[in-house]
């Protein structure tokens, strides 16, 4: 889904208040400057001009997004980034990035219900939304045992990317509802993207793991899993010892809008 240009944006936001052409102008003028603020890391400034277009277009939903960004790169309070996001959504409920990002920090706060939440709104919203399909492949997973479900996410991944690790993601889902030819397609597809490394922990965890879930098959026996900070994998910040799908800090640039 491609975001709608600032202008048109802003023009629906402006289009009936009573607003000089003049003013639209150095409002629009305003949000580029926090734009540039915020990829200079000037946070501070840029929270500073998007307060400013807010006073004077308190609807202006973008805003509140931009303003969610700086606040959480700046280590702000994390529950004012989460009321940002939201009010956002008030204003814009068909803003996809702020449901995703909101899906990230309650991930972060290993709240695996609101998390699950958002990135499915987001999907409503945005059917290929690849970091969302990405988050819930992870939670199915990692948190509900549900690798079934983590696959139908990662294959919808797998068709847009060839990020390696979305094809360990999957080999852990095949061996854990008990595929094993597919999860060693895995592996060799692991090799032949030069990914050693990965290659073999797969390998290693699957010659290791004799405890297969023989119930993994059937998504429905897995339906109150209690949230656990995942081992090794899933939506995290990545590491070498943890390839992960899923980036810690919310998610596009402000330029989108």
């Amino acid at each position: 889904m491609k975001s709608r240009p600032f202008l048109l944006v802003l023009v629906l936001f402006l289009c009936a208040a009573p607003i000089a052409h003049a003013q639209m102008e150095v409002l629009k003028e305003t949000y580029e400057r926090a734009m540039m603020a915020y990829e200079k890391q000037q946070y501070d400034q840029a929270i500073a001009l998007y307060q400013q277009i807010i006073k004077v277009v308190p609807a202006f939903a973008p805003a509140y997004n931009g303003l969610a960004l700086a606040n959480q790169a700046a280590a702000g309070d994390e529950d004012k980034t989460i009321e940002y996001l939201k009010t956002a959504i008030s204003y814009d409920p068909k803003m996809v990035e702020a449901y995703d990002n909101l899906g990230r920090i309650y991930y972060g706060r290993q709240d695996i219900d609101h998390a699950q939440e958002y990135f499915e709104r987001a999907l409503k919203i945005d059917p290929n939304l690849s970091s969302a399909q990405l988050s819930l492949a992870w939670i199915n997973l990692l948190v509900r045992s549900k690798p079934v479900t983590a696959l139908k996410y990662f294959k919808k991944v797998a068709d847009v990317s060839q990020d390696p690790k979305i094809y360990y993601g999957m080999g852990q889902a095949y061996f854990a509802s008990n595929q094993r030819p597919e999860a060693m397609e895995m592996i060799t597809k692991l090799h032949e993207l030069g990914e050693e490394d990965m290659a073999s922990r797969l390998e290693k965890s699957m010659r290791e793991d004799t405890n297969v879930n023989t119930e993994a098959n059937s998504d429905a026996n897995n339906t109150e899993a209690q949230p656990s900070q995942p081992r090794g994998l899933g939506p995290l910040a990545s590491t070498p010892d943890q390839p992960t799908g899923m980036q810690a800090r919310l998610r596009g640039k402000l330029s989108d809008y």
